[in-house]
């Protein structure tokens, strides 16, 4: 999508950002990315994912979404991405579980894309929980939004066929583009198909909007020096905030 370069490399950390340099990600040290508990809390439960930290028993979560899953932001998105950060956060909070999670970030896809690779980048590994971050390419290209939600309620009916617990993830949110993409059709589909399918919502645009309202992070004016790091710090943020909204939903 050549013509939305730009645009997508003012929304997204994924990518764009990785333009600073890529090296090894390691330990983050990440400022207070506390969220208010309205933002975290929601109704659907994450039965199958609460029985298997319970009981101590193998979990195996598969993350599929675009780029910003991939983590390429921060340079090596194995160990920098919020797949990863997620993984290790769950391992602190439950020491002794078998926690594994499976990045299957893919750049620039659609909802109907990533639930083409369903077949081949989730199913095969068995996860008790899919974490499926979508609804970016959508928007920015502007697609159908009753296409959308219909993808969305397809996609949720194919999962949810394996057994698996489900967890959706929404945009990330950028102020400076606001005004350029209507982000609010495609939030609220997301919204209205959570609700519909009973699924939990992870809103990650609500908590990112909360952390540059509040001064957690600047989204806008970042020196290029400086990118790969926030990168850095806001994947540690969405692992250790996902992590504890995954602790709710899963009690």
């Amino acid at each position: 999508m050549p013509r939305f370069q730009p645009l997508v490399c003012g929304l997204l950390l994924a990518a764009c950002l990785a333009s600073g340099g890529a090296r090894w990600a390691g330990a983050v040290t990440a400022p207070s990315c506390q969220v208010p508990r309205d933002i975290l809390e929601d109704d659907p439960k994450l039965k199958l994912t609460g029985a298997a930290l319970r009981d101590k028993k193998p979990l195996t979560i598969v993350a599929i979404g675009g780029a910003s899953t991939g983590g390429t932001a921060a340079g090596n998105g194995a160990v920098s991405g919020y797949p990863h950060r997620l993984e290790e956060a769950l391992r602190r909070r439950h020491p002794g579980a078998l926690v594994t999670v499976v990045n299957r970030g893919v750049p620039r896809q659609t909802t109907e894309e990533m639930i083409a690779r369903f077949a081949t980048d989730v199913i095969p590994f068995a996860p008790t929980l899919v974490i499926w971050e979508t609804g970016t390419v959508d928007a920015v290209r502007g697609n159908d939004v009753d296409a959308f939600a219909d993808a969305l309620a397809k996609g949720i009916a194919a999962l949810r066929q394996q057994n698996f617990d489900v967890l959706l993830v929404n945009m990330q949110y950028n102020p400076s583009t606001g005004s350029v993409i209507n982000f609010e059709p495609y939030l609220e589909a997301m919204r209205h198909a959570a609700d519909l399918e009973d699924v939990y919502l992870f809103r990650r645009y609500e908590i990112m909007k909360y952390w540059s309202e509040n001064g957690t992070f600047d989204f806008v004016d970042v020196p290029k020096e400086q990118r790969v790091t926030l990168a850095e710090q806001v994947y540690q943020c969405l692992g250790d905030t996902l992590a504890e909204a995954i602790d709710y939903a899963a009690e």
